[in-house]
């Protein structure tokens, strides 16, 4: 594809010997605000509907990819190729109701099987692999749909109609909470370690 082959040499001039001074002394560490930033871009950009702001974002965040690519092939961790050929076999592995025999009836097996594939692949609990930088809100999602999967709680019935309530329902007890002193992330953080049993969120 000669539009990426194109970016990735431009990311080749910038990180090579006469290239961008600023390219050349970051890190991966030092990106790593950077990706955050570009995600959050992109999501933003998703929302608003706006196709050229969505183009521009998914443009920025792929590049920031890149880069990371990059500097790891920089410093012999890995190759883009590499990394391209991991994610590949990973898809493949893990949609064998695709490219193999076994049947599903719906996206709840898809996620059952996905979740089962990856305790065969060396995950040691349930909650392994959550990124503890992630919100307490995204990350209790994220809980609750495992267990959830795992049948250890149950899908409990609502009268939400639309996604606005849901919204309403979280303000008003964060309102609530504010009221009596207590900082919302911080009630819902302690909780998602309380109820995995595990220290994943600082």
């Amino acid at each position: 594809m000669d539009a990426f082959t194109k970016l990735l040499d431009v990311a080749a001039r910038l990180l090579g010997p006469n290239g961008c001074p600023w390219d050349q002394e970051q890190t991966l560490r030092t990106l790593q605000p950077y990706l955050l930033e570009e995600a959050h871009e992109l999501v933003d950009a998703i929302d608003s509907g706006d196709a050229q702001k969505m183009k521009e974002e998914l443009g920025d965040f792929f590049y920031t990819a890149i880069f990371v690519a990059k500097l790891a092939e920089k410093g012999d961790l890995f190759s883009l190729k590499e990394a391209l050929e991991s994610i590949t076999e990973k898809l493949i592995r893990r949609h064998p109701h695709i490219f193999g025999e076994v049947k599903v009836s719906g996206s709840e097996d898809v996620m059952r099987n996905w979740e089962e594939i990856k305790m065969k692949e060396g995950r040691k609990s349930l909650f392994e692999g959550l990124p503890p930088t992630l919100p307490s809100l995204a990350m209790a999602q994220k809980i609750i749909s495992r267990m959830r999967r795992k049948k250890l709680t149950q899908k409990k019935e609502t009268s939400l109609k639309c996604e606005e309530e849901l919204a309403e329902k979280i303000w008003s007890l964060i309102e609530e909470g504010e009221s009596a002193g207590f900082d919302a992330e911080t009630a819902l953080r302690r909780l998602c370690k309380k109820n995995t049993g595990e220290g994943l969120i600082a």
